[in-house]
């Protein structure tokens, strides 16, 4: 179109331009208050190692069910992801402990530990693992906390056990590998990972992200400064490079884990560490020969537990399809420290007799 008759047309037309840009602009100027505004009302949330969640003066914060951190109500009894780490020397560092709410060490066969790790379904997580095979004591905590359960296959008794569980919520790494991934950097089978945008995706697909934790256990504040006692080491002597070790930080309040004599880190460099640490004993039985064991989940036996710097003896009770529940001599309930706790499950009177403090 000539230049003239394009002038002709702004000149005709000018105050219709004119009224259109004004629109315009105040359009534009409308949405970005909207958006400014509606980012700055929406509740801050920080999510720190412990899981702890910042929000407005107006958001109602309650104890999360599995770990007693205050979080908005909305979030708090929502059901967690139990995941089987690895946790032989060749699959070390591992990636995702130093962000669980509760881990459970237990003995596995070949003299070797592995951890059930429980993650809250709001923590966020890029990278979990070395992922591992089920055995059924694992499966039995697991459906105590009602979580949905993320491994890489699993003994025959795990396997068959999940098989008819109803309302168990199980993703197989054999059969859900799209929820995996294998790190190309590790060697087989220390190298499969799964994430927190990836666990979403499956529960999602299964519908299964609704379900809720059991309250079962009781929190409390971490105690002060000047409250916290001074037994600063556990020992919990698994064998060889399995030997852990918990020392307590007393600035701090926390307990900082070791293992084979070395300070034990996720692959992010970030140090695992726990408000509260239980050993418990049990029993096992070796399985078949491949030294498979059977460990006992229910019924009732000895725990020490350690909080604040102090040592409790107590005893550990479980009923098929609870949580374990903790108390003294007399029946009062064990309260725990809002935070992270791991529970030792060892299976010998050598091994719990050699628990230091």
């Amino acid at each position: 179109m000539k230049p003239e008759i394009i002038l002709g047309y702004a000149k005709r037309f000018r105050w219709q331009i004119a009224i259109g840009t004004v629109l315009f602009v105040s359009a534009c100027l409308a949405v970005l208050l909207f958006i400014f505004l509606g980012f700055s009302q929406k509740p801050v949330v920080v999510v720190t190692p412990q899981e702890i969640v910042e929000a407005t003066s107006t958001e109602v914060l309650v104890p999360r069910r599995i770990d007693g951190v205050l979080v908005p109500a909305l979030i708090a009894d929502l059901a967690p992801r139990a995941v089987i780490i690895e946790n032989h020397p060749e699959a070390r560092p591992v990636s995702g402990l130093s962000r669980a709410s509760l881990v459970v060490e237990a003995p596995v066969e070949g003299g070797i530990t592995r951890f059930l790790a429980f993650f809250a379904a709001s923590t966020t997580l890029d990278q979990v693992g070395p992922v591992r095979s089920a055995r059924p004591y694992y499966v039995d905590w697991a459906d105590a906390w009602n979580a949905s359960f993320f491994h890489v296959g699993g003994s025959p008794e795990a396997l068959e056990k999940i098989s008819v569980m109803k309302d168990f919520v199980d993703v197989n790494e054999f059969f859900q590998g799209d929820f995996f991934w294998r790190d190309t950097k590790r060697f087989a089978p220390h190298n499969v990972y799964t994430s927190s945008d990836l666990m979403d995706a499956i529960l999602e697909k299964k519908q299964a992200s609704s379900s809720t934790t059991p309250l079962v256990w009781r929190f409390q504040d971490a105690a002060s400064s000047t409250d916290r006692g001074d037994v600063g080491s556990i020992r919990i002597p698994y064998g060889g490079s399995y030997n852990v070790r918990w020392l307590y930080d007393r600035e701090r309040g926390v307990y900082t884990r070791r293992v084979s004599g070395m300070a034990q880190k996720d692959r992010d460099g970030s140090e695992v560490e726990a408000e509260n640490v239980i050993v418990i004993k049990t029993d096992q039985q070796i399985l078949d020969s491949y030294g498979r064991l059977k460990i006992r989940t229910t019924g009732n036996g000895e725990a020490v537990a350690y909080r604040d710097g102090k040592r409790f003896v107590l005893r550990w009770r479980r009923s098929p399809g609870e949580p374990m529940r903790f108390e003294s001599s007399d029946g009062t309930e064990f309260l725990f420290t809002r935070g992270r706790t791991w529970i030792q499950v060892t299976t010998s009177d050598l091994i719990f007799g050699g628990v230091g403090g």
